[in-house]
């Protein structure tokens, strides 16, 4: 708890009110096959909505393989191995700017099995960690063909700040939840793919943290 609290303190030291990072085209379908060892690669064109130039980096935030493929790599302003999560320099996208620097990796299996894994990258600002975004990348495998298919989950809610009831973004099914700046939970929201109404009518004014699905806390400003 006492991290959190340290974590509190220190986004509420920068108040930014939006993201600043979309997705523009990736590629939709590559195909796998499990029968031989083999690189297959997917791109992901990343745009910066802001009018600020940004430095961009990206980190591998989940890699669990059980069948589907068995390591993978990226590469983003250098080609980093399957040991390495992180990127350790940036990609700079002035404002308004899009670039197509991103290439994800992954190994087939020789197993011939048929199942599915999934990975998920983060980009986010330099300046600014909370201000990111986020890729699900699900792999599908088998002994003929699959498919990589890229899913964007960028978990929007808006306005920021907020009156009386935001709107939140998902692409899948998750949860959403608030605190407030003691730490202490104040809300918790079932979100449905798609578009989800939640009302805040009933928090304080303040600056408040959200999460979705446990990821990365995030700014929500309340003002009545």
């Amino acid at each position: 708890m006492r991290n959190f609290y340290l974590f509190l303190l220190t986004v509420m030291s920068t108040i930014t009110y939006g993201q600043s990072l979309m997705v523009v085209e990736q590629d939709t379908v590559v195909e796998i096959n499990s029968t031989s060892v083999a690189d297959y690669g997917f791109h992901i064109k990343v745009k910066n909505t802001s009018s600020e130039d940004l430095e961009v980096y990206v980190r591998r935030a989940y890699a669990n393989p059980s069948c589907a493929y068995d390591s993978g790599y990226f590469c983003w302003d250098f080609c980093y191995g399957a040991d390495i999560d992180s990127s350790v320099g940036h990609v700079a996208i002035d404002a308004g700017m899009e670039k197509n620097d991103f290439s994800g990796h992954v190994y087939s299996p020789s197993t011939s099995a048929t199942c599915v894994d999934s990975t998920r990258y983060v980009f986010y600002n330099g300046k600014d960690a909370s201000d990111s975004l986020s890729v699900w990348v699900t792999i599908s495998a088998g002994p003929t063909m699959g498919t990589i298919a890229l899913q964007v989950n960028e978990s929007r809610l808006y306005p920021n700040p907020a009156k009386n009831t935001i709107s939140v973004e998902v692409q899948r099914s998750g949860e959403l939840a608030i605190y407030n700046a003691l730490g202490a939970l104040v809300k918790r929201k079932s979100l449905l793919p798609g578009t989800n109404a939640v009302a805040v009518h009933d928090l304080s004014n303040g600056i408040y943290l959200y999460s979705i699905d446990g990821g990365t806390y995030k700014k929500l400003i309340v003002s009545h």
